[in-house]
């Protein structure tokens, strides 16, 4: 007899891979057809959203729960599935994946279709919070002028920027049952550790160098005050804010930093030389 297994993958979230299979006994007895055919079906239990994916956690009282020689996980299918292998039984269901953990490793088990799942409701500012994990906040690409590939001068202005692309808005939600969070970074702050204990805050992304414009100015820069070898970081920092569907909530989570750029710069001293003129 054949079933078809579902491998599962979680990073941003569910990535399913069908694989037609010989399917195998895994329970004493097989009491819910859990590998004997294709469409397994079971009842009840709790639906809840844990780091962005939709878990099914069985009736504790059933044989999905009690039955299992192997520790298993059952991450929804989601629409992908209900695609891929249509409806499994009576409505309201869902497809959801066994992965579970024996002697021989990590094993996907067949497909269960899962009908009358309760969600769990989640608060919705628990909600938020994974929703501010799925941001993906930018990390800086550093500009500095004169480039940091080159020597930095003391007592000398240091320009300092980092990519426009990089100062942007960013938004994230997360769902569980009725309510969605949504939850929004706007960037407020880049903080500069110039690696020799002192720190630099801007405003803003800073201003990129023109050569062309001798006149201009900018309200990011840093002057070395003694020569060496710095490793300098930027960081964003960003306010979070969020709101709900589906239950009241909503509000400021405060200020998160994204991950950190880094370069070498060289500090040198301009060496001046004072020669007598003829007659002194």
């Amino acid at each position: 007899m054949r079933g078809w297994f579902l491998s599962v993958a979680v990073a941003t979230g569910v990535a399913l891979l069908v694989v037609l299979v010989d399917a195998s006994p895994a329970w004493a007895g097989d009491p819910d057809g859990q590998n004997a055919y294709a469409v397994a079906q079971a009842s009840g239990g709790q639906l809840t959203v844990k780091a962005g994916v939709t878990q099914w956690v069985p009736p504790a009282d059933s044989s999905w729960a009690t039955d299992q020689p192997d520790p298993c996980t059952y991450a929804s299918g989601g629409a992908l599935a209900l695609a891929l292998l249509g409806k499994g039984g009576p409505e309201p269901g869902q497809w959801v994946v066994p992965t579970c953990t024996g002697p021989g490793g990590i094993e996907a088990k067949a497909p269960v279709w899962v009908t009358d799942a309760q969600p769990v409701t989640a608060t919705p500012v628990a909600l938020a919070e994974h929703a501010v994990k799925k941001l993906g906040l930018s990390s800086p690409t550093i500009e500095m002028a004169p480039p940091s590939g080159d020597a930095q001068l003391v007592n000398t202005a240091t320009w300092m920027w980092i990519s426009p692309g990089a100062w942007k808005t960013m938004t994230a939600s997360a769902t569980a049952g009725p309510v969605t969070t949504t939850a929004t970074a706007t960037p407020e702050k880049v903080v500069w550790d110039m690696g020799n204990g002192a720190s630099v805050t801007c405003d803003g992304p800073g201003t990129p160098y023109n050569a062309n414009d001798p006149n201009a100015t900018t309200d990011c820069s840093y002057t070395w005050p003694d020569p060496g070898t710095f490793r300098v970081t930027a960081t964003i920092y960003w306010t979070v804010t969020w709101t709900a569907t589906g239950a009241p909530g909503g509000g400021d989570l405060g200020a998160h930093a994204g991950p950190a750029a880094g370069v070498t710069v060289h500090v040198e001293e301009s060496q001046a030389i004072n020669t007598p003129r003829g007659g002194d």
